[in-house]
């Protein structure tokens, strides 16, 4: 029997919208604000529009196993996430949909990306908040850092941009 993989399934193990990895913050509406309160999930506004902050607090990160060695993303509320979150479909995603590469082979992008924020999160200093946030903050200030740290950064901006950013609207 032949399993048929969605885009929920790559979703599911990406996790890349959620973790602050693509971005800082997704808009909400007035009515899933107080929703996300009870459940403990960061929100405030943006522009004048409420938002939840990313990266979000119900993205659960399973333990690494030998299928998985980074370990498995886990949206614990994804079948009552957010509308911003349901709508939303990368650049990645949107190929999937249309057929223009099989699930194998997003998963496989899915993966390189996670290695890459691994790869880069082991050259920074301890800390907390997401990886390429904190290694932004490090490459944008006056003091220096290292070639190595510097070429992790980029190859993750590169990935990031080359295969899950959305292109511009019009």
């Amino acid at each position: 029997m032949l399993l048929s993989l969605t885009l929920s399934d790559l979703c599911l193990q990406c996790g890349l919208c959620c973790d602050g990895t693509l971005f800082r913050h997704v808009e909400i509406s007035d009515s899933e604000r107080e929703r996300l309160v009870q459940l403990g999930i960061g929100v405030g506004e943006r522009r004048k529009h409420q938002v939840m902050w990313l990266p979000c607090g119900k993205l659960e990160v399973a333990k690494p196993s030998g299928a998985t060695p980074l370990g498995v993303k886990r949206c614990s509320i994804y079948e009552q996430r957010p509308g911003g979150c349901d709508r939303f479909v990368c650049a990645l995603g949107r190929r999937l949909t249309a057929k223009e590469l099989t699930f194998d082979e997003a998963l496989s992008r899915v993966r390189e990306m996670q290695q890459r924020i691994e790869a880069l999160r082991a050259l920074l200093p301890p800390g907390e908040g997401p990886t390429l946030r904190r290694a932004r903050a490090l490459v944008d200030a006056p003091q220096p850092v290292s070639d190595e740290l510097l070429s992790a950064f980029k190859r993750v901006e590169t990935l990031r941009y080359e295969i899950f950013m959305p292109p511009p609207g019009p």
